[in-house]
């Protein structure tokens, strides 16, 4: 409600004209008919058919609501904007994915990772034309593909992306955000960083707070593949991956820092799942930050056709059976 206005509002100024219009047909109408002058007074009252008519409906008043109906379009209401084009291309898309030893979990079959890598090429086939970029992170974080709009460009360094080819295990998330920040020079607050990983830590939660303060930057969104329980993380040849300590990977997700994401830094968690829901919900989220950016060449979208639809249905109590009207 509060973008809530009009385009063209001098046409409000016909309302009180249309009300005082009615006003006057409508007191001029409840004048009861005088009869024959030959008639008494009780006879002639006997005779008048609708003597109290200032309760009933008349014609007049389709009429005025009509007519107010049709002021209140031609001033076009409006509450939204509709983005040119060039402003949805210029925004670009920034994927961050997690290369790291936990993301070869297999309790999402064929493995996290691949699962990542399905979600990034549903979500950019479905913002057809639009341009993504894509950093890989683990211990560091590196640009991988500038913005680009060619999929199978991004599909063929996706598939390429693979735990033993980061120089640093890990899987520090902060390290992301000032190589997004260079990517995201020009694009600044219409763009958006979505990062497609298992899990944040208690670090990346207080510096995505930071980022997200500073004025300027990207929304950020995170999409998180994987069940909380873990499963086994396994390398190429079938063997388990240790941890550093020894024994198995734990590859559980811990909630908390996740809570922490979405209440501290604002920042929206997602869970992968079977279906498009999730891809749907990133689609969301993407436009939502495009319009909550300025864009100078937004038009606001004017709404009158809306309001033209009840006048269009009042009109039709005009084909009723003496529902006419006399000026």
């Amino acid at each position: 409600m509060e973008a809530f206005h009009f385009l063209r509002p001098l046409w409000l100024l016909t309302l009180p004209l249309i009300l005082l219009t009615w006003w006057l047909v409508r007191r001029q109408g409840e004048r009861p008919p005088r009869g024959p002058a030959f008639l008494a007074p009780h006879l002639r009252d006997a005779l008048i058919i609708e003597r109290d008519r200032t309760r009933c409906p008349r014609g007049v008043d389709g009429v005025v609501l009509v007519m107010l109906c049709l002021a209140v379009a031609a001033a076009g209401p409006t509450w939204s904007q509709q983005q040119s084009p060039w402003f949805r291309e210029a925004a670009p898309l920034v994927v961050a994915i997690e290369v790291s030893d936990s993301m070869r979990s297999n309790e999402l079959l064929p493995t996290r990772l691949d699962r990542a890598r399905y979600e990034v090429l549903d979500l950019v086939k479905a913002r057809t034309g639009s341009r993504t970029a894509l950093i890989a992170y683990a211990g560091t974080a590196h640009i991988v593909l500038p913005p680009t709009n060619d999929v199978r460009v991004l599909q063929t360094f996706l598939e390429s992306l693979d735990p033993a080819i980061m120089p640093v295990p890990g899987a520090r998330a902060a390290a992301v955000l000032p190589v997004a920040r260079q990517l995201l020079r020009e694009g600044g607050s219409r763009s958006t960083l979505l990062f497609v990983n298992d899990g944040f830590d208690s670090t990346a939660v207080a510096a995505l707070a930071g980022f997200v303060n500073e004025p300027g930057t990207p929304g950020v969104v995170s999409l998180v593949v994987g069940r909380d329980e873990g499963g086994v993380a396994l390398l190429p040849d079938g063997s388990p991956v240790l941890a550093p300590g020894g024994g198995p990977l734990d590859t559980r997700i811990d909630p908390g820092p996740l809570r922490d994401a979405e209440r501290e830094a604002a920042v929206p968690v997602l869970r992968a799942r079977a279906d498009d829901g999730d891809t749907r919900a990133l689609l969301r989220h993407i436009a939502s930050q495009q319009l909550a950016a300025n864009d100078p060449d937004a038009h606001w979208k004017d709404q009158a056709w809306l309001i033209l639809w009840p006048a269009l249905l009042l009109a039709l109590s005009w084909f009723r059976r003496g529902w006419t009207m006399r000026w």
